[in-house]
């Protein structure tokens, strides 16, 4: 991406933005980064209400620290920072809230029924298209840095066979032109709305649509961890967890991998 088109692409965002910059919300546009999630993670302590957009990354991070192929092809990394005095035990729904509305955010602008495989990840038509990787950094006193990264295939994908799983961009499924610039916006403002929700307002919004994103839901998963075989998901628990049905009793996961057929959460 030459300079100048990279100056567009931060105007057109900014225009796109214009109600949530004016909230307080900063914006930086840059071509090339390690990864949106680390960059903001050494800037936590100034970086409150950040959004920070790469057109690539060089060391993307996905969940559990394994690597987010990023190639420089129009796709969407991006990380917002804000901090928050909230208990962890609050912040614990962020991850799946901001999942959620990202899909919601697809539906509505792009047309497309996007899945949630637990906690975070996003599916079109059983292939992966994008995740979330929520982060924290302590700060000064009882607050956090909450680091939000969505890395979203939008004009391409990683090769199959490197990640070992079904993966597909978003331009496959939609007639539309998929413009970067939308994207971003739509799911910046997803992202700011969803942090300004109150608890209780989060859970309420998280038990009606859970539901009918949750790619797991009344499937049979396996739960390595767990050591228990294979089980019935059962959705969401009231804080977070994926409750796993095991010969007729509930045990709720937090954490690990959770597996069926061909896709896992790595």
């Amino acid at each position: 991406m030459t300079s100048t088109e990279l100056n567009e692409l931060e105007l057109d965002l900014r225009r796109r933005l214009t109600p949530v910059l004016d909230s307080g919300v900063q914006l930086t546009v840059v071509e090339t980064v390690d990864s949106t999630n680390v960059q903001l993670k050494a800037q936590a302590v100034k970086a409150n209400q950040t959004l920070l957009l790469a057109c690539e990354q060089t060391a993307g991070i996905g969940r559990r620290g394994s690597p987010w192929q990023s190639p420089p092809a129009g796709n969407l990394y991006l990380s917002y920072c804000v901090h928050s005095d909230r208990p962890l035990t609050e912040l614990s729904l962020w991850s799946l809230g901001v999942t959620v509305a990202v899909a919601d955010a697809l539906e509505r602008e792009l047309s497309l029924e996007c899945k949630i495989k637990w906690p975070n990840d996003l599916y079109l038509h059983g292939m992966k298209v994008g995740g979330v990787l929520l982060e924290t950094v302590n700060l000064p006193g009882d607050a956090v840095a909450v680091i939000i990264g969505v890395g979203l295939n939008l004009a391409s994908h990683p090769d199959p066979a490197l990640l070992q799983r079904p993966v597909t961009c978003i331009s496959k499924h939609t007639d539309r032109s998929v413009d970067l610039s939308m994207v971003a916006a739509v799911v910046s403002a997803a992202l700011v709305d969803m942090c300004r929700l109150s608890h209780a307002a989060l859970q309420a919004w998280l038990i009606s649509s859970w539901p009918r994103r949750d790619m797991l839901l009344n499937q049979p998963v396996v739960v390595p961890a767990l050591g228990e075989g294979s089980g019935i998901a059962r959705g969401l628990s009231p804080d977070g967890g994926l409750q796993v049905e095991f010969a007729g009793e509930l045990r709720t996961v937090y954490a690990g991998e959770v597996s069926f057929g061909h896709v896992d959460t790595q």
